[in-house]
């Protein structure tokens, strides 16, 4: 069985540029996996620039490393169209947390790693896994996957990190402040 390594927080702050599956426009929402976790915003109806600033919670597990999207556009009568997928690896988080620990950092802002889009990831560009005042935040964009356009913002914040779950060995850790 998995020990908990804290519970993610993931804030959906918006999405840009998705595409068209009804006549004009979409009425996006974004459903997560993180292992058999699942969890979906709204619906944002007539829209591809949607504004969501939904806050969604999973548990996090010592076992889980990818947390899965996919955006559909809410149809009435038939099934849900695909709009695009993502993914992106919460390892680096974790790593974060425990280097968080490491160095006692607790107050102020301190940036903890940098995460550069790469194939365990669908990030638009480099993002910062920061320590604000003691919680460890990553903001980021990812591109989606499957469709001619569309990004998806997000912010993750893991919480009540469990020390002794958090990373697979001190050398791990100290590889990352490095990378």
């Amino acid at each position: 069985m998995s020990n908990t390594a804290g519970i993610l927080k993931v804030v959906v702050v918006q999405g840009k540029r998705l595409v068209v599956r009804d006549f004009k426009t979409s009425d996006p929402y974004v459903k997560f996996k993180l292992g058999d976790q699942v969890a979906k915003t709204k619906v944002i109806n007539s829209c591809l620039n949607p504004v969501w600033n939904e806050e969604l919670t999973f548990s996090l597990t010592d076992s889980v490393g990818t947390l899965n999207l996919e955006v559909f556009d809410k149809d009435r009568f038939k099934a849900d169209d695909k709009m695009g997928y993502a993914h992106v690896n919460i390892q680096p988080l974790v790593s974060a947390a425990r280097l968080k620990q490491i160095l006692k950092v607790s107050s102020g802002e301190t940036t903890l790693r940098k995460v550069i889009p790469d194939s365990d990831n669908c990030l638009v560009r480099e993002s910062c896994i920061n320590c604000v005042d003691g919680e460890i935040v990553q903001e980021l964009w990812l591109r989606l996957c499957g469709v001619e356009s569309g990004e998806i913002e997000l912010k993750l914040k893991l919480e009540n990190p469990n020390p002794d779950s958090l990373s697979r060995s001190n050398f791990d850790v100290w590889r990352w402040v490095f990378v």
